[in-house]
């Protein structure tokens, strides 16, 4: 065997025989970064040196595999108080990020979405700002995401819905605006789901309480309105709503029972519905038709319409003969002439104004009738 041959053996041999070493130096290249990153004041991460090995257990708050490659970061309460570095990118391998109760601020880097293997990431109570990244789709591994109590802000993203393995997610307390994203209803392990302390509005999807897993959601303190889901009553205790002055229902304690505005269109996003909205100016609406339907209800309302003005002249004619023969009764009857008086039975036009309300709005009964506001709540 050529002096060659050995030598290529020896060198797999000792590559095999220290996987630390092969993957570590990108690995600690990678948290020295993350270090200046989350420490700039290098006051808390003194254990984290060029010189140190991530697997041996010097590096606190990190956790290797089997095969010497960083799997947990554990940060957790430490006084942090930078940013979350893009190179954490290339921790590839990393299941766990714990970095709650920190003091952290910045946005959360979109190259987050790199860590396919994650399964918990707990970025709670700190000072992130900006959006969700909607890269996140990739983190197919994704069980817990923990993101509340910070400054964020934005629409929460459709594509939460793409993260099947999700079973905790918890929003609250930032502030998110839009609508809640139906496809929250899609994640069959879903298990808890917090959107409380947010500005959310429009209607809570019904494709929610289709959710099997579901065991709690907490939508409190936001602006949703529309009738919620009755199947939402199986949730119990575990259905939070309060501080939602637009929401209604039947079954929920303290909800006020819905109009026929809130069931308009549940999953429009808006403050009131397409129902309050291209309101005809007149009450004569015409109802489309076709077929011999339409010739038949034409010709019916002419000739009711014709014997209906025959009898009106008949009762007109009939009336004046009336008055006449009375007048000259009483004229004959009464021996001083003069002008006479007579009573109009009819009340006056400014007594019921609402008797001669003409060419109005097909919603001005149930406005006047039962004080119904489009605009209220």
């Amino acid at each position: 065997m050529g002096f060659s041959t050995l030598s290529v053996l020896f060198t797999l041999v000792f590559l095999l025989s220290k996987p630390t070493w092969v993957c570590g130096n990108e690995e600690l290249r990678t948290l020295i970064d993350m270090k200046s990153s989350l420490d700039p004041e290098s006051r808390y991460l003194p254990s984290w040196t060029v010189h140190g090995d991530p697997c041996d257990g010097s590096f606190e708050g990190v956790a290797c595999n089997e095969k010497g490659q960083v799997a947990n970061i554990s940060l957790q309460g430490k006084g942090l108080s930078g940013k979350l570095s893009p190179a954490i990118a290339n921790l590839n391998h990393l299941t766990g990020l714990y970095l709650h109760y920190n003091s952290l601020n910045g946005e959360i880097p979109k190259e987050i979405a790199n860590l396919t293997q994650l399964v918990d990431l707990y970025l709670n109570v700190n000072n992130l700002s900006g959006e969700i990244p909607r890269e996140i789709p990739s983190m197919k591994n994704l069980q817990v995401l923990q993101l509340c109590y910070n400054q964020l802000k934005g629409s929460i993203p459709t594509q939460l819905g793409a993260l099947r393995n999700l079973r905790v997610v918890a929003l609250q307390s930032n502030h998110f605006t839009g609508a809640i994203p139906a496809s929250l209803g899609d994640l069959g392990m879903l298990l808890r789901l917090d959107l409380s302390s947010n500005k959310l509005f429009g209607s809570i999807p019904l494709s929610l309480a289709d959710a099997p897993s579901l065991k709690v959601l907490d939508v409190h303190n936001n602006t949703l309105s529309r009738n919620v889901p009755p199947a939402l009553k199986s949730l119990d205790d575990g259905f939070l709503y309060k501080s939602n002055m637009g929401l209604c229902g039947v079954g929920f304690p303290t909800l006020k029972a819905c109009n026929a505005s809130d069931h308009v269109n549940p999953g429009r996003p808006e403050p009131y519905g397409a129902a309050t909205r291209d309101i005809p100016e007149t009450a004569n609406v015409k109802l489309p038709c076709n077929g011999t339907g339409c010739l038949k209800s034409s010709k019916f309302n002419e000739s009711t319409t014709s014997i209906t003005v025959g009898i009106f002249v008949v009762v007109v004619a009939l009336s004046v003969i009336g008055i006449l023969t009375f007048t000259l009764y009483r004229r004959r009857k009464e021996k001083v002439g003069g002008s006479f008086h007579i009573t109009d039975s009819h009340q006056n036009t400014d007594e019921a104004p609402s008797a001669y309300r003409k060419n109005g709005s097909p919603l001005v009964n149930l406005e006047y009738s039962i004080g119904w506001d489009p605009l209220a709540d």
